[in-house]
Order: structure tokens, then C-alpha cells, then sequence
């Protein structure tokens, strides 16, 4: 059976006090005179449209769906722009006696988000069994616990309508089989994107694509990605993990440097083996071994990655040794770093806290370091921060990145930030052994994809090439 999940992991409801402008939608008068005409343009460019900037760094972002009279709602689910307190600023309108439905937002121009579609049906038809998928059965789970009684019929609504989501069939950008992307022209580059069918260091996309990769830089050389199932006598359970070992080795034959990504399963499937084979072929990463290690369920990751002893002692004592003898890899924690998303990227910073003579480099991408919730620990929260401030010694370095729209995290990311950097002046470190970057964006893979190589790059910058 489900295991519940630990109520001092859910984060804290904080309702946004701010919400994107909604504008005139360009082109609703040419969309009533002629549909048909629209929808050809449209299909010719793809979605979402983006408009010039407005001279205030600011573009209209318009997204479309095609439907009748079969739907009584078509909402936009933005990550972190649209959730259970604003259906109705997220809702499409359509244009009278047309099939176009359309809702513009007034976005500054280096946004980034997946987002998808929900169209809900006239006839209260609910969506298939399974719909929804189990993180966000989780976070309906989560978001029914923590909401006042009366904001409950409201969040109930919303997780309704995200089970009719789906993907823009006319989007140009796609962040798996489940959700799209936009990508505003001003946002950092996704070196992840495929080039000629490979991932290239140097590409640029969406609409502020340029002219692609040289022919030397499309195809790297390829590494080798093996997998296998290892099994946790500290955790009691068995995982995928999947190793990734690149072309060029380390020079003068010394012990490969190790990153440890946790969720690997996302980064696998992405796939992330090609993208680190160009950026360690062009230079822009030393070779290393990554290893991308599973999470098995929602429950289990979320007890897993909440500061968990025994999960710190599994990568330090059972991974880094199984992998140890199957490659010669280091032993220097400097050479060695850990990284991860959302409780993932608490969890790095914790594993380089509390095993420092392992980890010595941490990656944190969107880091929960609210963590935990302070309605259900009698008044406790930020503990990372906590521990960070009576440190003995703080990790060689440590990258943080958050989102300008992750409201819930942003500023207890900031707090940490302050607090590792007070504490390493205390210390005698250079100031520059933290750093913190806040991107257009919210709590979103395609976010996470985007800033993964900035972060590796920041920690590795030192590593052998």
C-alpha cells in the first residue's frame, strides 16, 4: 500500500499576491473574420505567439486552443503562473462563433515554462481513469491537507480540470510526452536541444534560435551509458541507476571525478548522456562520471530527500563504493559533487553538510530550504540554514538556482545563500564559493534542464581537462 506521505514535507501555502498581466489578444479581430485564415498562420509558426517587445523589455505571449461548443473551459496550466487560486485569470476566451479560444499574457521577455492545456468538456464528462499522475495526485494529496476549509472546493476544481491537461499539439518546443515549453526570446539558451537528432553544446532555441552548432560540434563523441540494479542495505530497497562514462578520460590517467544526479530517471530520459558528450568534448566540462540515481515513488522520495540520514550514508558508503569498483574514481571530495531538484537539491546541500570528507561540491536547483513546513513542527523551519550557521566547515563550493516565480522557496533559497556566505567569510573562504541564480521561471523541469550546465560548469570549473 501508498505509504502517506510526511506532513512536514509539504510546503507552505503561501497564495501569490502577484499574477501576470492579462492583455488584448493581436490578431482576435483577424481570428473572427476569418478562422481558417488564422489558424493557417498560426500553424505555420506554432504556439504559443510572441509579440515584439513593448520597449519595456515586456512581449505578448498568446496562447491558443482550437474547440466548439463540446468545451465549457479551455485553462492555461503555466508552471507557477496558473494554480487553484486563479482559474478564472487562467482561463481562455473564445472568439464569438469561431473555434479559437485565446489568452494573452504580458510576459518579460527571458521567461521560460512547460505548460500545458486543459480543455474541459460541456457535458461534465470526467477525464479517463489515471489521468492525473502521481506527483500530481500527490500534490492534490498535499494541497487538500494544507488548504482552509473553505479554499478546498476551489482546490478540488482545479485538480478536476488539470486532469483534462494535455500538451499543445501546435507547440514548438516540448518538454516530454506530457507538457510543452515556451521559451521567450531573451531566455538562457537550452544547450540540451537536439541538433541533427543530438543534443550540442552551443545551440540556442525557441525563438531566439540562431544558426546551430558546426558539423564538429553535432556529433561528439559518443560515451557509454550502462545501467544497473543496486541494491540499499541501509535503505532496504533496490534502484535504477545509469551510469554515464564519456569518451575522453580524465588526463595522465588519474581517477575520474564523479556527479551524482539525483531524480536520474528525469535526467536519463531526457537524455542528458548526449549533452554532456558535447560540453565535455568541446572543453566546456572536464570528463567525468555521472550517475543518475532513481527515485523510485513519490512516497519514497520524499521521506529519501528530506535531510535523511540513512539517504546520505547510501550515496556515500553502498554508491560511491559500487561504483568505486567498477571504475577507478576519486576519492577527493573536491573531485566529488551531488546534485538535485526541489528536495533533491536540499538534500545536496545536506549530503556535502553533513559528509564533507564525500561531497565536497553540491548543485542545488530550486532547493526546498523551507524545509520543513513550520505549520507542523511547532514552529521550526529553514533548518539547512540552521545548520549552516554552526557549521565547522562549509563544502569547496555550491550552486544554487531559483526561480523568480517559486514565491514558496525564493527567499529561503536567498536566506541560505546569506547564511553559507556569512559562514564561509567566518571560515576564511572566498565569498565566491556560493552562488546563487534566479532565473525567469518557476519550479519546472524545462527551467532545470536550461541551468543544469551553468551550475556543473560553476562547480567543475577547477577539475582536469
Amino acid at each position: 500500500m501508498p505509504q502517506p506521505v510526511p506532513t512536514h514535507t509539504i510546503p507552505p501555502r503561501l497564495k501569490r499576491t502577484v499574477r501576470p498581466e492579462r492583455v488584448a489578444t493581436p490578431g482576435a479581430d483577424e481570428a473572427a473574420r476569418d478562422p481558417r485564415a488564422f489558424w493557417r498562420a498560426v500553424e505555420d509558426g506554432g504556439t504559443p505567439v510572441v509579440g515584439e517587445d513593448d520597449g519595456t523589455g515586456h512581449r505578448p505571449v498568446t496562447f491558443l486552443w482550437r474547440g466548439g461548443d463540446e468545451l465549457a473551459d479551455v485553462i492555461l496550466v503555466a508552471n507557477k503562473i496558473a494554480d487553484a487560486d486563479s482559474y478564472d485569470h487562467n482561463r481562455m476566451e473564445r472568439v464569438p462563433g469561431t473555434d479559437v479560444w485565446h489568452l494573452t499574457y504580458r510576459m518579460r521577455g527571458d521567461w521560460r515554462a512547460s505548460y500545458t492545456v486543459a480543455p474541459v468538456p460541456a457535458d461534465g464528462a470526467p477525464a479517463p481513469e489515471g489521468s492525473l499522475s502521481a506527483m500530481t495526485r500527490l500534490r492534490r494529496e498535499r494541497a487538500l491537507a494544507v488548504a482552509d476549509p473553505e479554499d478546498r472546493p476551489a482546490v478540488a476544481r482545479w485538480f478536476d480540470a488539470l486532469a483534462h491537461a494535455v500538451p499543445d499539439p501546435l507547440a514548438r518546443e516540448r518538454l516530454d510526452a506530457t507538457a510543452s515549453v515556451v521559451s521567450l526570446p531573451e531566455a538562457p539558451p537550452e544547450l540540451w536541444r537536439p541538433v541533427g537528432g543530438r543534443a550540442a553544446a552551443g545551440a540556442s532555441t525557441g525563438a531566439s534560435a540562431g544558426t546551430g552548432p558546426s558539423a564538429d560540434e553535432r556529433a561528439p563523441a559518443e560515451g557509454e551509458v550502462t545501467t544497473a540494479e543496486l541494491v540499499s542495505d541501509r535503505l532496504g530497497n533496490t534502484r535504477t541507476v545509469w551510469v554515464h562514462r564519456p569518451a575522453l578520460a580524465p588526463p595522465d590517467g588519474r581517477p575520474w571525478p564523479v556527479a551524482v544526479l539525483l531524480d536520474g530517471r528525469d535526467w536519463h530520459s531526457l537524455p542528458l548522456a548526449p549533452l554532456l558528450d558535447g560540453l565535455i568534448a568541446d572543453g566546456t566540462l572536464p570528463p567525468a562520471l555521472t550517475v543518475m540515481v532513481d527515485s523510485l515513488d513519490p512516497a519514497t522520495r520524499t521521506r529519501e530527500l528530506a535531510c535523511d540520514d540513512a539517504f546520505v550514508d547510501f550515496l556515500g558508503h553502498e554508491l560511491l563504493p559500487w561504483l568505486g569498483d567498477r571504475h577507478g574514481i576519486t576519492g577527493d571530495p573536491g573531485r566529488t559533487l551531488v546534485a538535485g531538484q526541489s528536495l533533491g537539491g536540499l538534500t545536496a546541500v545536506y549530503a556535502a553538510h553533513r559528509a564533507p570528507h564525500r561531497f565536497g561540491r553540491a548543485l542545488s536547483q530550486s532547493g526546498s530550504f523551507w524545509w520543513p513546513n513550520v505549520a507542523v513542527t511547532g514552529g521550526e523551519s529553514e533548518r539547512m540554514a540552521r545548520l549552516v550557521a554552526g557549521a565547522d566547515t562549509v563544502p569547496g563550493r555550491i550552486h544554487l538556482s531559483a526561480g523568480l516565480n517559486e514565491w514558496a522557496l525564493l527567499d529561503a533559497n536567498r536566506r541560505l545563500r546569506d547564511a553559507l556566505s556569512a559562514r564561509g567569510a567566518d571560515l576564511g573562504r572566498d565569498p565566491g564559493y556560493v552562488a546563487l541564480t534566479e532565473y525567469n521561471g518557476g519550479h519546472d523541469r524545462a527551467c532545470w534542464r536550461a541551468g543544469l550546465p551553468e551550475g556543473l560548469v560553476f562547480l567543475t570549473s577547477d577539475w582536469e581537462r
